[in-house]
This record gives structure tokens, C-alpha cells and sequence, in this order.
């Protein structure tokens, strides 16, 4: 059987990084389509600067860490990008307002190691939910990469 994965935003974080520890759990999987996924330095501090908190970016590190998670700066997709070889369709809001696109996307998707990738950017809004509304409301190109690769 042919499996594809969507892995969405911080769930794509997760499916490169496993990805890179454990690749023989992937090897029936023939396409990833990852919309959002975003280094958690970029998304809390831009989130952070909106609210007028950014001064206290080390304060949300130290509580993440007291409650058994990591700092901002250790969540980051950017290390495992190279782990994704398969073909993968990724996109972007490109005036996400909640990250400092273009370049945090763009960073992540250099980094891929797939020879068989392509960066869909999101354009015409700053609301990072648009993007995840996407393909709700244009599903054809999310369905025309499953249907060339599954």
C-alpha cells in the first residue's frame, strides 16, 4: 500500500525529525505534502513581538523548560530538513505575520535533500490560518501531488 503523509505545521517539525532518527519507519512512505512548518523561534518570537512581549522571550524558554519542554531556539525543523528525501509539496504564507517569512520558510525548504520538492507560497494575506485553510478552498494542486505520487 502507498502512503503519503500530511504533516502540518509543527507536525511537520516532528515527521522531519523523525524522519532523520528513524528512516526505516518511512520506507513505504512515497510523497509528503508539509504546509506550515515552522522553527518555534520564528513563530513565538514574531507572536511575541506582536503582543509587546518580545522582551521576555528567555522567561517563556525557562517555563517551557520547568514544565519538561525545550527552548524556542531547540524546536526547529531546520535541523532535520536534510532527513526529507522523498517528494514533498511544501507551503508557506509568505506575509505570515506570526514568523518572519519568506526566509524562515524558504531556510526550511533549501535545506530539504529531496531532489523532488517544490514551495508553494501562500500569497495575498498575512494570516498564517489562511494557510491552513488552503487546500480546503483549492485542493487541486494538493490532489494532482497525490494522485502523480501515490
Amino acid at each position: 500500500m502507498d502512503v503519503a503523509l500530511y504533516s502540518q505545521c509543527t507536525g511537520a517539525n516532528a515527521q522531519f525529525e523523525a524522519l532523520s532518527k528513524h528512516p526505516e519507519l518511512f520506507e513505504n512512505i512515497t510523497c509528503m505534502l508539509a504546509p506550515l512548518a515552522v522553527s518555534m523561534e520564528a513563530l513565538m518570537g514574531s507572536f511575541a513581538k506582536l503582543q509587546g512581549v518580545e522582551e521576555y522571550l528567555d522567561v517563556m524558554d525557562f517555563e517551557q523548560l520547568k514544565f519538561g519542554g525545550y527552548q524556542n531556539k531547540d524546536m526547529n525543523p531546520q535541523f532535520f530538513a536534510d532527513a526529507v528525501k522523498m517528494p514533498l509539496l511544501m507551503t508557506q504564507v509568505l506575509d505570515d505575520i506570526w514568523t518572519d517569512n519568506p526566509s524562515d520558510g524558504q531556510k526550511t525548504f533549501d535545506l530539504i535533500s529531496s531532489s523532488e520538492k517544490e514551495m508553494l507560497w501562500i500569497e495575498g494575506t498575512t494570516r498564517r490560518f489562511d494557510g491552513y485553510n488552503y487546500f480546503g478552498e483549492n485542493p487541486k494542486q494538493m490532489l494532482d501531488f497525490f494522485e502523480k505520487h501515490l
